[in-house]
């Protein structure tokens, strides 16, 4: 992936450089209606729970997407409690409560123009914890940047169906590119010591870095969401790249199915471990 952008550059340069690159050319790009985009989750490992609503935009427009504002938002167990979730921001939508492993979650929009979505039902699986994270040091020809990456262990739980996502903090920040994004199934390694110790981040670390890893149960369907999201995101952007159709998640629109939204909204347990590179 680091060597096409490089190449890429490389040939921007050459064409500056003969003067053969003036002809401006346009492309236009569907403009489809503005659809509901949806981030939500609920942890076991927090009492404050958000919800996060947007809008979509243009292919080629940047800059962030508008948020939707004055939702009625809430978040039902199978057992029937509700949460109320109040807007704390334009378009994030909280509410204090923790999610309990075994519960089962539904959550529910109602726009202010009175579109209303709903998702499908999220168990809250529980994840099995980790043993131990660390960091490999790795060079050429192994990989094309040398430097630490990320490496764990544990022990999956046995006899049942799990899927993990791992998350990558280094210095507390999210690593979030498309090639970041890992999802798991246990299907072949039910109830085994599993030893990850080959995964390659995007971005290296080095020496006094702080290292954070993630493990989080997630659902069948997510994790089928995660890897068509990454499908459709690594390795495109250019100029010539057919704009992405967008992935439907598991948010449908009760008042008019057509006008589905975009995102998931999805339970996890999560664990953690933090390591410094070097110590």
């Amino acid at each position: 992936m680091k060597k096409l952008k490089r190449y890429y550059l490389l040939g921007l340069l050459s064409c500056g450089l003969l003067a053969a690159c003036e002809d401006v050319i346009e492309v236009e790009a569907p403009r489809g209606e503005p659809r509901l985009v949806v981030d939500g989750w609920v942890y076991d490992d927090r009492d404050m729970q958000t919800v996060l609503l947007k809008n979509s935009a243009p292919y080629f427009e940047s800059g962030d997407l508008p948020p939707e504002t004055e939702a009625a938002v809430s978040v039902e167990t199978k057992t029937g409690e509700t949460f109320n979730y109040t807007e704390a921001e334009p378009g994030v939508y909280q509410a204090d409560f923790r999610g309990a492993v075994g519960q089962h979650y539904t959550l529910r929009i109602e726009t202010s123009e009175g579109q209303r979505y709903e998702s499908t039902l999220q168990a809250l699986f529980p994840v099995a914890p980790l043993d131990t994270v660390y960091t490999v040091f790795r060079d050429s020809p192994d990989v094309e940047d040398e430097g630490y990456y990320p490496a764990w262990e544990f022990i999956d739980l046995k006899n049942s169906e799990d899927y993990y996502r791992w998350k990558f903090y280094i210095n507390d920040t999210l690593q979030s590119s498309p090639e970041d994004i890992v999802a798991f199934s246990d299907e072949f390694v039910d109830g085994e010591q599993i030893k990850v110790t080959e995964f390659i981040l995007e971005r290296t670390m080095a020496v006094g870095d702080k290292l954070t890893l993630e493990q989080l149960s997630i659902s069948e369907d997510f994790g089928d969401f995660l890897i068509r999201v990454q499908q459709l995101t690594a390795g495109v952007g250019g100029l010539f790249d057919t704009p992405p159709d967008p992935v439907r998640g598991n948010i449908t629109n009760v008042t008019d199915e057509q006008n589905y939204a975009l995102g998931f909204f999805g339970a996890s347990s999560v664990v953690r471990d933090s390591v410094v590179v070097g110590e």
